[in-house]
């Protein structure tokens, strides 16, 4: 997955690049408090003003949407199974209880397992291309 946007700060080796939310996000305001744009920091070497493209391969982006969402459902409703049928008196209170309890279990293991992604260049999105930005011209 590629995506433009524009160097808007640089910090030594890296570049922050700001990007416009896509369309198909506006609804949604899971990532970055439903700002209109994001930011992102990447190494690399560009001036101001310079567009850049910034890749991510498809299936991390896949893999990274699963873990934060298909794992905590998965959880839920094997939790919500769970307590139902391990106590069948209390059914309802019981599959409530341990589904909220695998969603919370999931939740912590995607939080705990975070700043282990995090350093690992796979869940980086790489900067590909600098656009360079043509120099205004003045009648």
């Amino acid at each position: 997955m590629q995506r433009i946007g524009e160097v808007t700060a640089i910090y030594g080796d890296m570049l922050e690049i700001t990007f416009c939310r896509p369309s198909d996000c506006e609804k949604c305001h899971a990532c970055h408090g439903g700002d209109k744009v994001m930011k992102i920091l990447v190494p690399g070497k560009a001036r101001l003003g310079d567009g850049a493209v910034v890749e991510m391969p498809t299936s991390t982006v896949v893999q990274a949407s699963a873990l934060a969402y298909g794992l905590p459902l998965a959880a839920l409703l094997i939790g919500l199974a769970a307590g139902s049928s391990l106590f069948p008196q209390n059914a309802d209170v019981a599959g409530l209880l341990c589904g909220v309890a695998g969603l919370g279990l999931a939740i912590l293991i995607v939080r705990l397992t975070e700043a282990r992604r995090r350093k690992n260049p796979r869940w980086k999105p790489q900067l590909v291309e600098i656009i360079e930005k043509l120099p205004s011209t003045q009648a």
